[in-house]
């Protein structure tokens, strides 16, 4: 990529690598509503006196003695170093992806200059767009701040485990929401996206239970439902929608339980497996409290602790479950529905 770039004339070299003079592509930043006078103030743009504006950007970085060798170097045409992170992911995305795919997606932080920088070196280097769609996320906050690790409040998808939640609780927690909206995470939001989940999975046992064998999804249904998703992939009201479905008289049973089926498939909630379980305790909210003591009661059979995980057992039966060990991991169930 850089060598095409570099014959029709959109690099220079400096001291310190070969640069993308973003000078010479006129529409640089502009499918991104970018107010580059009004952004480079604060902008995280490479500080160097040698560039030739304040945008131009890394391609190739040379290596640096002074700084002795890094882990990661090569040779290349204008010497030894390594390629600028802008153009590692244009080189990956059209290698696996082509030119053009269809969405590129990135955090709010890549709208500049990540983003602008790898659509300009890749429309430059082969005439044409890196992507048809550009989505940026908006962060999500933990106490109303953003997660760091160096603040201590990031948190990993074992933090969600290890407090007793299904990682499919977080997912239906992230469609609660639209991805151009920030989101402040809290475990009292994700404890109701589990107890969400845990009812959508109970209304379609029950209707899976009923008669009236297998129904066909109603035309009219399925294109509200796609209407949602494409109206800029809005998840909440899609979502909405098949919660309102559930209530509506107007639909038989087999029909809905067929479009729940066939949208799952996009929701990704993984219904038709939940189905397919032949224990039903999963048909049950089971507490926060005493998902965590199997959680850490599973902790302790894998660490071979087996007298700790005893005592979690104890204490699972005196809130009122009982733990039966099975191939695909614990299944909890109340007392009373032994």
């Amino acid at each position: 990529i850089i060598e095409k770039l570099e014959q029709k004339g959109f690099t220079y070299k400096i001291s310190d690598g070969i640069y993308f003079d973003t000078s010479k592509y006129k529409e640089y930043g502009k499918i991104f509503n970018i107010d580059l006078k009004n952004l480079l103030a604060g902008a995280r743009v490479e500080l160097n006196p040698e560039k030739k504006n304040p945008t131009d950007f890394a391609l190739w970085k040379f290596s640096d003695p002074k700084k002795g060798s890094r882990l990661q170097e090569w040779d290349s045409p204008w010497g030894r170093g390594f390629p600028g992170w802008h153009i590692e992911c244009s080189a990956m995305s059209t290698k696996y992806l082509g030119q053009p795919f269809d969405i590129h997606m990135g955090g709010e932080d890549h709208i500049f200059p990540h983003h602008p920088n790898e659509e300009a070196q890749s429309r430059c280097a082969f005439d044409k767009p890196l992507a048809n769609y550009w989505l940026h996320v908006r962060f999500m906050t933990v106490s109303s701040t953003k997660m760091s690790k160096s603040k201590g409040n990031f948190l990993t998808l074992n933090d969600i485990v290890n407090r007793g939640f299904e990682p499919l609780a977080l997912r239906y927690y992230y469609m609660t929401s639209h991805y151009t909206t920030p989101v402040n995470f809290t475990w009292s939001a994700l404890e109701s996206s589990q107890v969400g989940l845990n009812n959508l999975r109970k209304t379609l046992k029950r209707w899976s239970e009923s008669k009236g064998g297998i129904g066909e999804v109603p035309e009219e249904l399925d294109e509200q439902f796609k209407k949602a998703l494409a109206d800029d992939f809005n998840y909440p009201q899609a979502l909405a929608f098949v919660w309102g479905l559930t209530k509506n008289p107007n639909y038989k049973i087999p029909e809905k339980r067929a479009a729940l089926l066939k949208w799952d498939t996009v929701l990704g909630l993984k219904l038709s497996e939940y189905l397919k379980q032949k224990s039903s305790s999963e048909d049950l909210f089971i507490p926060k409290d005493v998902r965590l003591l199997v959680t850490k009661r599973e902790k302790y059979r894998k660490e071979k602790k087996f007298d700790k995980a005893d005592e979690m057992r104890e204490k699972l039966e005196e809130l009122g479950y009982v733990v039966e060990d099975t191939p695909s991991g614990p299944i909890v169930t109340p007392v009373g529905d032994i």
